[in-house]
């Protein structure tokens, strides 16, 4: 058996672990990638070079896994992004951007990329990514987010599981 994460499925809060009967359901592949990407750093801050441990908002493992390599670090740009731009065709490349900051490390590691961001009607912004990984395997995450009336984003459904 190669590699495994817990199966991360979205709950209108920012997504859970997925249970499977009384234990936790498993993926074997890449399926968790986007979603961590753009949604499991830090919506607060980016990671600085130099960390003041009680002042730090980052994800704590930026700094112990990641401490001099900015290019791998899990930093939340989309979701900072969503939480502060207006829905607009300058915001939606905006959007775009910040997904392809947070999913950039995949690139590195030779994964082909398509992000497309629209806006579809009032207050909605629905993303598609296609990543197809060195492995041949073809990763489709499809995700429509909502504006609250407080002005953030929440996620109405996160769909990673099509297999092209």
């Amino acid at each position: 058996m190669g590699f495994f994460d817990l199966a991360i499925i979205e709950t209108l809060n920012g997504g859970d672990l997925q249970l499977l009967g009384n234990d936790l359901a498993i993926v074997n592949g890449n399926e968790n990638q986007f979603y961590l990407s753009m949604f499991g750093g830090n919506v607060e801050q980016n990671t600085e070079a130099t960390i003041t441990l009680a002042d730090s908002k980052d994800w704590w493992g930026n700094s112990l896994l990641f401490p001099s390599q900015a290019a791998l670090q899990f930093n939340s740009n989309t979701e900072r992004i969503l939480n502060t731009t207006e829905l607009t065709s300058i915001g939606r490349v905006k959007i775009e951007n910040a997904i392809k900051t947070d999913l950039k490390y995949l690139s590195d590691l030779g994964v082909t990329l398509t992000v497309v961001v629209s806006i579809p009607e009032t207050n909605k912004v629905s993303v598609e990514i296609r990543g197809v990984f060195q492995t041949g395997d073809e990763k489709v995450a499809i995700i429509n987010f909502i504006k609250k009336a407080s002005g953030d984003f929440f996620a109405i459904d996160f769909n990673n599981d099509f297999f092209i």
